[in-house]
């Protein structure tokens, strides 16, 4: 029922953005490469417990407009189209990481890998944005969070994660995710303000979110490239330092990292829908430096319990860029 519930929204919402897509097989692209990694870590706001690390390696090159996968994306009409890949690592943990039987009252411990397809589809001059994805990899052991968190608690000198041996079994990671944004305000070269709208459907997250940032400082219409200026505008600045703030708010359908999957083993611990909150908010602030063919970020999340027994969480990220 849920499931239907979230396809009937999914349509109302996406359909016409569908409707001013360009046909899947159009082989516009930039000439922009990019490379990228974001390193979550909950340490960075002293807190070792929910989502407690997020490792993001991405690559951005026209010669990837090639994979298979771009068959299932969407673009822009006449766009600036940028097709990337990457691999992500998520680790999810109880709160009390010494605990050395099942908590039924706590997160499960939880970890993910998988590797994204993507494709951004870009008008500048309509400020508009639409990213696309497709995540396959795995849910349980195979994604190798265990060994991750033991190697940075060693490194750090943490306590060492007594109950990974209670972690979600191993299943699928298929995700199809979807994210539109686009500008209404702007003071150009100072300030703007966006909004946004993405949704997920897969056998690990279903949900749906709005958005709202502003961005305050020296910085480039963030739509004439990626992560960092295309060279192809050449009225782009070299230097750019600006302020970021974002709030979000999320309608939960389903997470696999909580609900242990679709048909979870009976000896999994993990929640049932009315378990877990359906409303969720996220509030996001940091500062961000580029130059030229670099860059550097860093970002300071919040976010409101996502089960009934727990508490808001959050977390650090430190991120780079760099252009080819």
């Amino acid at each position: 029922m849920v499931r239907n519930k979230l396809l009937i929204v999914l349509s109302v919402l996406l359909l016409p953005l569908f409707a001013a897509a360009k046909s899947r097989d159009s082989l516009a692209y930039t000439n922009h490469k990019e490379f990228y990694f974001h390193w979550d870590n909950d340490i960075f706001v002293f807190k070792d417990y929910y989502y407690t690390q997020g490792a993001h390696l991405y690559l951005v090159n026209p010669a990837l407009r090639k994979n298979p996968a771009n068959h299932l994306f969407f673009k822009l009409k006449n766009a600036d189209n940028y097709f990337g890949i990457g691999a992500v690592q998520e680790i999810y943990t109880p709160k009390d990481l010494r605990d050395t039987l099942a908590n039924l009252v706590d997160r499960p411990y939880a970890g993910t890998f998988y590797v994204r397809s993507f494709l951004t589809s870009v008008l500048p001059h309509q400020k508009l944005r639409l990213t696309t994805e497709l995540d396959l990899g795995f849910l349980g052991p195979l994604s190798g969070a265990e060994e991750a968190q033991r190697i940075i608690h060693e490194w750090l000198g943490l306590d060492w994660p007594q109950g990974w041996d209670f972690q979600i079994k191993n299943r699928p990671y298929l995700n199809y995710n979807m994210l539109i944004e686009k500008e209404f305000i702007e003071v150009p070269g100072f300030f703007d303000f966006t909004g946004s709208a993405r949704g997920r459907f897969g056998n690990i997250h279903d949900d749906l979110q709005l958005g709202a940032q502003i961005r305050l400082g020296r910085m480039n219409n963030q739509f004439k490239g990626l992560h960092l200026a295309n060279k192809a505008y050449t009225e782009n600045r070299d230097f750019e330092m600006y302020f970021f703030a974002d709030v979000k708010g999320s309608i939960v359908f389903y997470n696999a990292t909580l609900m242990g999957g679709i048909i979870a083993p009976k000896n999994d611990h993990d929640f049932k829908y009315n378990q877990i909150e359906p409303f969720l908010g996220e509030f996001n602030c940091g500062i961000r430096l580029n130059y030229k063919f670099i860059g550097t970020a860093g970002t300071v999340t919040w976010k409101t319990p996502e089960f009934e027994t727990g508490e808001q969480h959050g977390w650090g990220t430190i991120s780079m860029f760099f252009r080819f």
